[in-house]
């Protein structure tokens, strides 16, 4: 196995300790990293050696010699509005000259490298997408970590859109009891979409360097990159380093928000509504898989001219959003016909308990219906659309809501689901370092990460399938 590794953010550190582990256990897997910043370069070129490390330059630039006639092999603007930086911001030449670099970047140095899987660390922005484009081309396995939300579990899905392996439908039946017991103890006592399996045992080197080199190599990049300088890369590492100011700011943003509100408890409820619950944004759940949709009002929109005019779309702010998004939404969700805005403490679970129908880009709260006996609807992919009728096309969307207001989602068919999922998916956690508990940053989660990876590419090969066809 030849192992390209996308390493965002500080997921390096994950994949520093993995590389360890493997070279450890005997593994003779040869591994290559492309990083998208330089804080971790050194420790990977000391472990890879130079020639299989690069450094994504996130600055535009002319092709070389052969590149000219390089396309994008993909929905290339759709994947520049993935991004959650402001990059946005800048000319519009200059988004598209920095997109392409990254693409060149990538697909240079996956030719370079030869990978037979692409491992992906998570797809925040347009360099994973150009990433995971480049290794297509290569016919690399693409390899993405995702969470199965409430199940508390992980797969590794195929792509960027959280779609499930094939092998997810192979011999899922053995995993019918565990699916109808996690349904049944789910509608009495839910468990959190963040939800992770215990992780104990002996913590691993953060690798985070002093907070004065940190702010070197940020001002290097900055600085001394065309374009480099992101005013809210400021704003976020200025706030993440004084937590104290932070906590008072979004304690007074709370104070603000909550105000603005028409339902404030279940009993208060419309007799016949839809639920749409706000996304946190901008977050990779729905940046990644659905950017159209970043401008909430579009989906808001789009349901409540698509809705009966005897029904009421209640809309709810996410808890973790209600901190950091301006009130301006807020402000004009209470002034839209239609529409009735929910504290952002009335339970999530009630409400869906009690509407006619769910409805949401890529949220959590669609999967929870569906658990729950109730019919949803999406309006971006995730790796539980496809049990709901797949992604609704704007389109179709006053039919679905037509068919589906005040149905029942089959039981049977919410365990063929959770059955499904529990076959690809183990008990794992990958998360970023630096989450509370550092339950990655453990030597049990690096182990089992490793084992859980060599598990899926061997049941995702084809040669592997047809053996066990």
């Amino acid at each position: 196995m030849r192992i390209l590794l996308h390493g965002f953010g500080s997921f390096p550190v994950v994949f520093w300790h993995l590389i360890r582990h493997a070279r450890a256990s005997g593994g003779a897997q040869e591994w290559a990293i492309i990083l998208t910043s330089d804080h971790h370069e050194a420790r990977f070129r000391e472990l890879l050696g130079p020639d299989r490390v690069t450094v994504l330059t996130q600055a535009g630039g002319q092709p070389k010699a052969g590149e000219e006639n390089w396309v994008y092999p993909g929905a290339f603007f759709r994947d520049l509005a993935s991004e959650k930086r402001n990059y946005q911001s800048d000319p519009s030449g200059v988004q598209r000259s920095r997109g392409m670099q990254m693409y060149r970047e990538s697909r240079r140095f996956v030719e370079k490298f030869g990978p037979t899987h692409a491992f992906v660390s998570q797809v925040e922005g347009f360099d994973g997408k150009a990433f995971i484009a480049a290794a297509r081309e290569a016919g690399a396995q693409v390899v993405v970590p995702t969470s199965t939300r409430n199940l508390g579990r992980m797969f590794f899905s195929i792509d960027d859109f959280e779609t499930l392996p094939a092998h997810a439908f192979r011999n899922s039946d053995r995993f019918r009891a565990e699916a109808e017991e996690f349904i049944r103890t789910f509608r009495t006592a839910p468990k959190s979409a963040r939800s992770l399996p215990p992780v104990q045992g002996e913590l691993l080197d953060s690798l985070t360097p002093p907070l004065s080199t940190r702010m070197a190599q940020a001002l290097r990049r900055w600085f001394l990159t065309p374009n480099g300088f992101q005013s809210d890369f400021l704003r976020v590492s200025l706030l993440n380093n004084l937590p104290g100011i932070r906590d008072w700011l979004w304690a007074i943003r709370i104070k603000k928000n909550e105000r603005l509100c028409d339902i404030t408890s279940v009993d208060k409820l419309p007799s016949r509504f839809i639920f749409y619950p706000l996304q946190f944004t901008p977050e990779s759940s729905i940046n990644t898989p659905a950017p159209y949709f970043l401008d909430q009002m579009r989906a808001i929109d789009a349901i409540r001219f698509a809705m009966p005019s005897d029904c009421t779309l209640v809309v709810k702010e996410h808890p973790s959003c209600i901190l950091v998004r301006p009130s301006g939404l807020l402000r004009q969700l209470l002034k839209t016909a239609g529409v009735v805005v929910a504290h952002y403490r009335v339970p999530s679970n009630e409400i869906v308990k009690r509407a006619g129908l769910t409805i949401s880009v890529t949220g959590t709260a669609t999967f929870e219906a569906m658990i729950q006996g109730k019919q949803a609807i999406c309006l971006g992919p995730n790796f539980f659309s496809g049990f709901l009728g797949g992604v609704c096309p704007l389109d179709e969307l006053p039919m679905r809501i037509r068919d589906r207001f005040e149905k029942e989602y089959p039981e049977s068919d919410a365990v063929s689901a959770v059955a499904a999922i529990l076959n690809v998916s183990y008990p794992v956690i990958f998360t970023c370092p630096g989450t509370p508990g550092e339950p990655v940053l453990r030597k049990a989660s690096i182990v089992a990460i490793y084992a859980a990876f060599l598990n899926h590419c061997c049941r995702a090969d084809p040669e592997e399938q047809k053996a066990s066809a």
